[in-house]
């Protein structure tokens, strides 16, 4: 029989081994959890609206995925300034920490691009500059507007470059041949050339204390970038073109055509219901915009969420709830919000746009929902008159014998009549006065089976009633 002492110390051993179990058990785990992610943006091909959609669709990814690193594997000749320029500001407000990883070549804008991240490394070998600006199908533009441009450009890469902790004098030169580049009185290059730089020469170092004139260093492979920024053994995310960013960028462009047609799409599935075409249209319609600002890298779930409750809000207000309140205004907002945001340019880690980045999106969708009210406006007046609406809202024939009377023979006779709801009437329906099922509408409210009406007016075909 063991004393307390004895009892007390095997139970603490007993202890210890429990757990060493527990922390053996949970330990791969934990590592697995501890790794670092990195995402990787592969762009090997010309700078154009199409990279601005990947780098951001890479950031997108790189915020949700919570990574640790966005690398840009860099590989081309450069391209559009303007896409530069949407890239620049998107980088500078990455939530993570960027790198530039030159893969052979990062010419013009490739170049400009590398100047927003953290730190630039390069393979042994591959070059960076040659920025200058120049003009689809001309080698170089005339003087004063190439003065002009360069000037831009200049105070463009100074600033982006500066805001990254890299020498702005650099980037410059690689902008215009004019400057030339000296560091701590050495010529790296002399003027009248562009700068372009080697993998060794990029990081030659230059004054006291030594400091690196671009690159953070020369790497064979992504696995060794990862080694000297401290992400070894971190788990990669690639992101490359996979065509859809052309797709998207089409899609986007016609957006507010979109919202035209599912908004159109959703009023004429009101006016008819159970025709189901109409509602099929505007279902591709919403599909495909929120599917464009997908690829653009800009809308998330959050958006189609938003959306969706807002149609379910305003399905329920229709169909359900009588009359127009609360429900219904909500589903409003909710559906116009989530169409807004969806197309909103939001800097990486943002919660909310700023009223510059609102602006562009509110005006896009001011003029889409004018266009909705025109469009609907003209349906009103003319569509009832085509024989595709008269097929769509009459699927039966409503005879005489079975109690049915047009519009147009009830005018005389039952102007003023009152009836009752034989349908709900949202706001069309049937009513049925006496012995006789009339289609009528009514001025805007929503009135219940069953309910009692009166007919006050008849416009033609159209038969108005209001609620007793």
């Amino acid at each position: 029989m063991l004393d307390g002492g004895t009892g007390g110390i095997v139970r603490a051993m007993k202890l210890l081994r429990c757990a060493a179990v527990l922390l053996l058990t949970l330990l791969p785990g934990w590592r697995a959890v501890a790794e670092p992610t990195v995402v990787v943006v592969t762009i090997r091909e010309e700078i154009t609206r199409n990279t601005t959609f990947l780098v951001r669709r890479g950031l997108r990814e790189a915020q949700e995925k919570n990574a640790s690193a966005l690398i840009l594997e860099l590989d081309t000749n450069g391209g559009r300034l303007d896409a530069t320029e949407d890239i620049l500001p998107l980088l500078q407000h990455s939530p993570v920490k960027t790198y530039t990883f030159i893969n052979t070549k990062a010419y013009s804008a490739g170049a400009i691009i590398a100047s927003a991240t953290d730190k630039i490394f390069m393979t042994p070998g591959s070059v960076i500059g040659a920025a200058t600006p120049v003009l689809p199908g001309l080698a170089e533009v005339a003087a004063a507007e190439r003065e002009k441009m360069n000037s831009a450009t200049r105070a463009l890469v100074r600033a982006t470059a500066q805001n990254k902790g890299h020498n702005p004098d650099v980037f410059e030169a690689m902008v215009d041949k004019d400057l030339g580049l000296v560091v701590a009185g050495k010529t790296v290059c002399e003027k009248g050339k562009l700068l372009t730089l080697t993998a060794d020469e990029a990081g030659q170092a230059y004054g006291e204390p030594a400091t690196s004139l671009l690159s953070a260093g020369t790497v064979a492979t992504m696995a060794e970038l990862l080694a000297a920024t401290g992400l070894k053994g971190a788990t990669i995310v690639p992101v490359t073109p996979y065509g859809f960013e052309v797709l998207a960028r089409w899609i986007t462009t016609i957006s507010p055509l979109l919202i035209i047609i599912g908004m159109v799409g959703i009023f004429i599935e009101l006016k008819t219901p159970g025709v189901m075409l109409p509602g099929l249209v505007a279902a591709i319609a919403f599909g495909l915009y929120f599917l464009g600002y997908f690829g653009a890298g800009l809308a998330g779930w959050e958006e189609v969420a938003l959306f969706a409750v807002g149609v379910v809000l305003l399905a329920l207000e229709i169909f359900v709830i009588p009359g127009f309140g609360v429900t219904g205004i909500a589903g409003i907002l909710a559906i116009a919000a989530g169409l807004l945001l969806a197309m909103v340019e939001r800097w990486p880690g943002a919660t909310w746009p700023d009223w510059m980045q609102l602006q562009p999106a509110i005006v896009r969708l001011g003029l889409s929902l004018g266009g909705t009210v025109v469009v609907c406006a003209l349906i009103v007046r003319w569509l009832p008159q085509t024989t595709l609406f008269q097929k769509m809202e009459l699927g039966t024939t409503l005879d005489t014998k079975d109690g049915y009377t047009s519009s147009r023979d009830a005018a005389g006779a039952l102007l003023g009549a009152e009836g009752v709801a034989e349908t709900q009437l949202r706001p069309a329906g049937t009513g049925k006065f006496g012995e006789h099922l009339v289609d009528v509408v009514t001025e805007g409210d929503f009135i219940l089976k069953g309910d009692r009406i009166r007919i006050v007016a008849v416009e033609g075909s159209r038969v108005v009633v209001s609620k007793c």
